[in-house]
């Protein structure tokens, strides 16, 4: 069995779920080691010592792919991405715990340079019941705040309608789709497709 499809096999969503409650945000790959690869029942690094399958949990866990691989416990209710500027971009996602009836709204912020920054941030968790937090202003809204709490740290001097001006769209566009397409994961991660699920006695 190949490692991606014993990890949907073997996602425990409750034990995700749980892992979640402190936090509020961090760096991607640290995120899917610290909360996604230990929520996966009996999963080990028998056969991957460089670490490719976490880059590849990665990527589809910021396009938000895990979790719709995993209908049974997961779906994702709204998808919003933004183009900052040249090499800065967001993504985000409601993801809706089914069993729970939680939501998540989940923001992910990457900014490609010579060593690309990815960050994760949890800017809300709400009951499937308060539908007012499921509209398109709240979530909009939360997804500004947490730009602009972001770029006035990084530019402690400046205000924000300085930084503002530099940027090419502040506005998050309702996507149906974040994912990338095949030929993309098998140019960026060969190796982590190819990887078997190796039981550990």
């Amino acid at each position: 069995m190949k490692k991606i499809d014993h990890a949907y096999q073997n996602f425990d969503a409750d034990k995700f779920l749980n892992s979640l409650k402190e936090f509020e945000s961090k760096n991607l790959l640290n995120f899917v080691t610290d909360h996604i690869i230990p929520s996966i029942k009996n999963y080990n690094e028998a056969n991957d010592e460089n670490g490719f399958f976490e880059q590849y949990v990665k990527d589809l866990v910021s396009t938000g792919e895990f979790f719709e691989k995993l209908k049974k416990s997961f779906e994702i209710v709204f998808k919003f991405e933004n183009r900052l500027k040249e090499g800065v971009w967001n993504t985000a996602y409601v993801l809706l715990f089914k069993k729970q009836k939680i939501c998540l709204l989940l923001n992910f912020e990457t900014v490609h340079s010579l060593a690309d920054t990815e960050i994760i941030f949890l800017l809300d968790k709400f009951n499937y019941s308060e539908k007012e937090k499921l509209s398109f202003d709240h979530i909009k809204k939360k997804l500004y705040q947490n730009l602009k709490d972001i770029w006035t740290e990084v530019y402690k001097k400046k205000s924000w309608e300085d930084i503002y001006k530099t940027f090419i769209s502040t506005e998050f566009n309702h996507v149906r789709s974040l994912k990338f397409n095949k030929k993309y994961y098998k140019e960026a991660h060969p190796e982590a497709l190819e990887l078997e699920h190796v039981e550990i006695n």
